[in-house]
């Protein structure tokens, strides 16, 4: 791609458009009922959905009797799967406008509401009885409320009459996390509840759940698995019936592999470590602490807050939260690989409301975070209580730090702070595998590395028997025909998700802290592209592979770039289905201004571009890359770092490969049978030689850093042309389409051209209908943003989101066609997409220029070029 530099507010003719002197921002709500017209991109759904037949796996790719099919798509959250008919034919209808061909239907099988929305029932409706729901008998008895299942069903027959899928979640919300992989009472509830759903007949399409192929895939259990609730502690804290059954299948387990105590004790070699080596001299308190960056550092974030021994211990004051993980306390401490360590203290909290939970670890985050061993979640309360943590360290680090983080607001006290060599703990000889009676190995207890090493490979296996028995059950006793997915990476090894027939992601974007004192950091990600890398650095080769969640949440005003970073560099990768988190979680389903964190109904700035999404994906308007690098994962090496440092993720990174190859070619990861000598099966540089500006393969998708802090990201395809991030005055080159962005609110913009039916922009005279769309700041009328340090912002209280419609910025830009301007009319679109003025086209050597700005109150602007 090209790069021009000139002036742009020149260009445009408001060159007293001074930084004070933005116009004000302006109502625009696109409309929930609208026709058929250029902003609508229905045309590219195939209805009705399951035409082609049933969605099936081929060649690691998503496929039907047509051929390869992928999705862009949605969700539907909690209540938003029980619209009324007539709420479910409108939004089936707006869905479709935007070219989503599937809903992933979310969270309807329990109670959703939080802090900010009012609880509403899901598809056991009132009196129907949840099973198993926190902590209740799973062998209850339920039934599914028949007036939500008769909404769900009407709405699922709306859907697929346009063409859209469905991607249907078995488990969300039903049952305390984690328990259901091991409890057989919980999985005989889960297979009830799962022939409940899916064998029903839908009146509307005379199908079961199983036999209709508008079912495109079913997800077994959302942000769910044994390994990352034991690495949280939740496993820890059962008791009673379900302690009892995990402690008789772990005993079951040594049983088999040992066949006595005393083979399992040789093996384990539990030995004491005398204490000794304390590296926190001043754990006391008694003296001064001083926060030098060099042993003891407070990161505040956005956060207000002050740290100093006082009285004896180390005082935490924290005036007002940060965003997420923040404030920090960390103190430097060294390790060294495979050596036994005791970290111990005492914490309390003096002043706030309730119990606090507080992250601690011993980790090294010099080249991005890793545990060295020991990471928990700290309950914290009024009354001092003790912790104490032996591990094995992971590795040898003399930069490694004890940390505490997310600190809300209030004060807390530490005390009696001590890291020391050695572990003293010994081994209770009372218990034997032949009296089942041998503890688990809780996650922040010490335990020998062959006996840690022994419960990880059980719950390995416990796993890989729940996720293989669902989904046996589902397929073979029900007859489900769509793919079925475990859960997501992070949650579950890569290995044990690629067992199933897709794998699937979440990731967010500045993610909020979700409670009531909440902030969110207030950035772009096009200086970073860190999602996007993130997510293809992880994706397991040979499988279709999903994001079923992604958003860059409200009120981050820089929305607008996510989900088309998401669709561009998705197609770039190859991915199979995209999904953006969530069009809607409330009964409301004709809001007028934003009411949630993650609901798009009624996020002008993001939906506007979904037009030029669904060209970039679904229609395939961005090209797959051309190479590939594909890194091989040893198993072996993957299990140790699993067992001593409980990462239970992977990527091209955890062999070596700079994740960034993922703006450049397809990447992925592999788990050979053998140890592959190579991990990388295309060349890559021993050290990658970035430069400031990043492109892929095709030449399609460019990234441009040449100003730090101030980057841009293009899409240069022959029927799709996008720019996001900050103009600073350049013109960019976008084949035969050139773009001049002018001054805005934040000095970042999004601008997307779309060929409406793939014709081009006018070049040669050709016909073509170009939506164009250009977009920045949108808030709600009467939105009260409090900027806080750090980059970051909050509405800290509900009437702070403001109480009025939608309020959008009109954004200043003039584009250069291809195309004569005799030829070529422009035309200011309102909310519903219809035309409500002329903009005037300007003729300019090679073609015709147009000035678009926040005189003409849109995000919207249809380009017709005549032949």
């Amino acid at each position: 791609m090209k790069t021009l530099v000139m002036g742009v507010v020149g260009l445009i003719g408001i060159s007293s458009f001074a930084a004070e002197a933005f116009a004000p921002l302006f109502p625009f709500l696109i409309s929930y009922d609208a026709p058929d017209n250029a902003v609508s991109m229905a045309h590219l759904l195939d209805a009705p959905a399951g035409k082609h037949g049933f969605v099936r796996v081929q060649d690691g790719r998503f496929v039907t009797d047509k051929g390869r099919i992928r999705f862009h798509a949605t969700n539907l959250t909690g209540p938003a799967n029980f619209p009324t008919h007539a709420q479910a034919d409108e939004t089936a209808d707006r869905l479709a406008r935007f070219g989503i061909n599937c809903v992933r239907l979310h969270y309807f099988d329990a109670e959703y509401g939080n802090f900010m929305t009012a609880a509403e029932t899901g598809i056991f409706g009132k009196g129907g009885g949840l099973p198993g729901a926190f902590g209740a008998d799973p062998a209850k008895p339920f039934r599914l409320d028949p007036d939500a299942v008769d909404r769900q069903d009407y709405l699922i027959a709306a859907l697929k009459k346009r063409g859209i899928y469905v991607n249907m979640n078995l488990h969300v919300a039903r049952f305390p996390k984690g328990l259901s992989f091991f409890d057989p009472l919980m999985i005989a509830s889960e297979k009830a509840y799962a022939k409940a759903l899916m064998t029903r007949v839908n009146p509307y399409t005379k199908l079961t759940y199983t036999d209709d192929p508008c079912i495109a895939m079913i997800e077994i259990n959302n942000e769910n698995a044994f390994f990352n609730n034991y690495n949280s502690g939740a496993i820890d804290r059962v008791s009673g019936r379900i302690a009892e059954a995990l402690q008789g299948q772990w005993n079951a387990w040594l049983k088999k592999k040992y066949g006595s105590t005393e083979a399992m004790t040789a093996a384990w070699k539990w030995v004491s470590v005398p204490l000794s080596d304390e590296q926190v001299a001043e754990g006391a308190f008694d003296g001064p602490v001083t926060f030098d960056g060099q042993h003891w550092i407070l990161a505040k974030g956005s956060a207000a807050v002050t740290a100093a021994a006082e009285g004896g211990a180390l005082k935490v004051a924290v005036a007002r939260g940060g965003d997420e993980f923040f404030p920090k306390l960390f103190r430097r401490i060294s390790v060294q690989k495979d050596k036994p360590y005791t970290v111990s203290f005492k914490v309390r909290r003096t002043h706030g409301e309730g119990n606090a939970t507080l992250g601690f670890a011993v980790a090294d985050a010099q080249e991005g975070w890793r545990s060295l061993g020991a990471h928990e979640k700290l309950t914290v309360g009024k009354a001092w209580r003790r912790h104490s943590f032996a591990f094995i360290a992971a590795d040898t680090s003399d930069r490694a730090e004890i940390q505490f983080t997310r600190f809300p607001e209030g004060t807390f006290e530490i005390d009696d702070l001590s890291l020391q060599n050695g572990a003293v703990t010994a081994f209770d000889e009372k218990s034997r595998i032949e009296a089942a009676s041998v503890p688990v190995v809780k996650s922040r207890d010490f335990a020998p590395p062959q006996a840690r090493a022994d419960f990880t490979r059980f719950i390995w296996e416990t796993e890989h028997a729940y996720w293989t028995g669902i989904a046996d059950y589902v397929k073979k006793d029900l007859k489900a025909k769509a793919p079925i997915s475990g859960t997501q990476l992070g949650y579950s090894p890569p290995q044990l998700q690629a067992e199933l027939d897709y794998v699937d992601s979440h990731s967010y974007w500045c993610h909020p802290s979700v409670n009531a004192k909440w902030a969110i950091r207030n950035e772009t990600m096009v200086n970073s592209l860190s999602c996007i890398i993130g997510l293809a650095a992880q994706r397991v080769q040979g499988k279709p592979y999903t994001v079923s969640e992604y958003n860059h949440p409200f009120p981050n005003q820089y929305g607008a770039e996510g989900q088309p970073m998401l669709r561009a560099y998705g197609a770039l990768q190859g991915w199979d289905g995209v999904f953006e988190y969530t069009y809607n979680h409330s009964p409301d389903f004709n809001p007028r201004r934003n009411t949630y964190f993650f609901s798009m109904i009624a996020r002008t700035d993001v939906l506007a571009h979904f037009p030029a999404c669904a060209a970039m994906y679904l229609r395939g308007d961005v090209r797959e890359a051309q190479g590939s690098v594909v890194g091989s994962i040893d198993d072996a090496a993957f299990f140790d770092r699993l067992v001593k440092q409980r990462a239970i993720s992977a990527s091209i990174g955890t062999c070596g490969i700079d994740s960034r190859y993922a703006l450049v070619h397809k990447v992925a990861m592999d788990f050979p049978a053998e140890p592959a000598d190579e991990a990388v099966r295309a060349p890559k540089p021993a050290t990658p030689a970035w430069g400031a500006v990043i492109s892929s393969d095709t030449g399609e998708l460019t990234w441009n850093r040449e100003r730090p802090g101030k980057a841009f990201w293009t899409v240069d395809t022959p029927d799709t042309k996008l720019f996001s991030g900050f103009p600073e005055g350049r013109e960019v080159a976008l084949g035969g389409v050139r773009l001049a962005v002018g001054p805005t609110r934040l000095g970042w913009a999004t601008v997307s051209l779309t060929s409406r039916h793939a014709t081009g922009f006018g070049a040669g005279g050709a016909p073509a209908t170009i939506l164009l769309t250009a977009t920045g700041v949108a808030e709600n009328e009467g939105t009260q943003l409090e900027a806080l340090p750090g980059n970051s912002a909050a509405l800290r209280d509900r009437t702070n989101w403001g109480e009025g419609t939608v309020l959008v910025e009109g954004v200043p830009a003039v584009v250069t066609l291809p195309s004569a301007a005799t030829k070529t009319r422009c035309y200011a679109l309102d909310e519903r997409g219809a035309r409500k003025a002329d903009v005037p086209v300007e003729s300019v050597a090679g073609g015709c220029r147009v000035a678009i700005g926040p005189q003409y109150k849109t995000v919207w602007y249809e380009i017709e070029v005549k032949q």
